[in-house]
C-alpha cells in the first residue's frame, strides 16, 4: 500500500535526530488551546480549566505515542547494483519493529530529493501497522537519470499518529550503492568492412563468413589482406565479410583534447560515452566481439553479457575516474 503524507506544515522544530512539524489541524488545535486558556484565566471557570487540561493532555499523549511509534523501527533498503537510465527498478524496503510488545502505526518512509537530479524515487511507502518483533515489506520505484555511481545515505521515517496534529520525522542511516549505466540509444551499426583510424571510431577486423575479395584501398587493415589471391594477381587484395555473425570491433574512446591535452567538455564527453556504450551494447547483442580502448586502458574482446556489463561499468565511471 502506498500513501502520500499530505499536510501543510506551519511550524517546524528540529531536535537531536527528530523533526517536529505542526500541521494546519495542529495549529488550529493550539489556537483553540490558547483561547480556552485565556478564557479560563479571565473567567475563573473551573470547567474551562478542565477543558484546558484535557487539551494539554492531548498534546502530551500525541508526543508520547508518536515517539513510541518511531522507536525501535529500522528500515533495510535493497536495489540492483547496476541499472540502465530512464528505466524503473523496484526498490525494496523492509520495515522492522524490534519492540517486544508495542506495535507501530501509520509509518511513512520517504527518501530525500537528490539535489543534483541523478535519480528519482516515486511516491512514499506507507505501513498502517508493524506488529512487535515483525516486519513488513514494501517497494518503491527507482529511476536513474544520470550515469555514474551514486549512494543513498539516509531515509526519513515519518508518522502523524495518533491525532494528525503533528508530523514527527526520524532520520535513519542506510548504505545503498548503485551504478547507473550510460544511456543506450539506437545507432547505425557498422558493417564488417567498415573501419576507421584509431581514435575516430570502430575498426572492423575479422569475421567468419567470407563475402568477397576486392582490390586493396589505402587505409585497409593488413589483417584483411588475402595473401593467396594477392600472390596470384600480383596486386594486393583484401577480404570482405558478410554482415552478421561473429566479427571483432575495437571501440576507441578519446576523452582528451589532443591539442590542449585536457579532458573534453562535459557535453562532448557525454555524447562520446553514450555513442560508445550504444555501439558496444548493440554489437554484442548482434553477436559480434567488442573490445574497448582508451588512452589509459584496453578491455579485451568478448561478446558475452558479463563482458558487456564490464564495458558499461567502465563507461559509467569514466568521468569519475579521471577526476580522482
Amino acid at each position: 500500500m502506498k500513501k502520500k503524507l499530505d499536510y501543510k506544515p506551519i511550524f517546524t522544530l528540529s531536535y537531536f535526530n527528530r523533526t517536529l512539524q505542526v500541521t494546519r489541524e495542529g495549529g488550529g488545535f493550539i489556537f483553540l488551546l490558547f483561547a480556552v486558556g485565556i478564557g479560563a484565566i479571565n473567567t475563573g471557570n473551573n470547567l474551562l480549566y478542565l477543558v484546558l487540561a484535557m487539551c494539554c493532555s492531548f498534546i502530551v499523549v500525541s508526543g508520547v505515542l508518536s515517539e513510541q511509534t518511531l522507536k525501535g523501527i529500522s528500515v533495510q533498503v535493497s536495489l540492483p547494483k547496476t541499472v540502465y537510465p530512464e528505466d524503473s527498478y523496484p526498490l525494496h524496503l523492509k520495515i522492522s519493529n524490534s519492540k517486544k510488545t508495542i506495535p507501530s502505526y501509520s509509518l511513512h518512509v520517504e527518501f530525500p530529493l537528490d539535489p543534483v537530479g541523478r535519480y528519482r524515487i516515486e511516491q512514499t511507502a506507507y505501513a498502517f501497522q508493524v506488529s512487535p518483533r515483525s516486519s513488513v515489506d514494501k517497494s518503491l520505484m527507482f529511476v536513474g537519470l544520470k550515469r555514474g555511481p551514486m549512494q543513498l545515505n539516509t531515509v526519513h521515517l515519518k508518522t502523524s499518529f495518533p491525532f494528525g496534529f503533528f508530523v514527527k520525522t526520524r532520520e535513519l542511516p542506510i548504505d545503498v550503492k548503485v551504478l547507473v549505466f550510460p544511456i543506450i540509444k539506437n545507432v547505425a551499426l557498422p558493417s564488417p568492412t567498415e573501419y576507421s583510424e584509431e581514435g575516430e571510431g570502430t575498426i572492423g577486423l575479422t569475421g567468419d563468413d567470407l563475402y568477397s575479395i576486392r582490390d586493396y584501398q589505402p587505409g585497409d587493415p593488413m589483417a584483411a589482406i588475402h595473401w593467396k589471391s594477392s600472390a596470384k594477381t600480383g596486386t594486393l587484395r583484401v577480404k570482405e565479410f558478410s554482415q552478421g555473425g561473429l566479427h571483432s570491433y575495437t571501440l576507441f574512446l578519446n576523452i582528451v583534447n589532443p591539442q590542449t591535452n585536457v579532458m573534453v567538455g562535459s557535453e562532448m564527453l557525454e555524447n562520446r560515452v553514450t555513442e560508445t556504450a550504444s555501439l558496444a551494447y548493440h554489437l554484442i547483442r548482434r553477436g559480434d566481439e567488442v573490445s574497448l580502448k582508451t588512452p589509459t586502458i584496453q578491455i579485451p574482446s568478448g561478446n558475452t553479457e558479463p563482458h558487456l556489463e564490464h564495458i558499461l561499468k567502465y563507461l559509467a565511471r569514466v568521468v569519475y575516474e579521471n577526476q580522482k
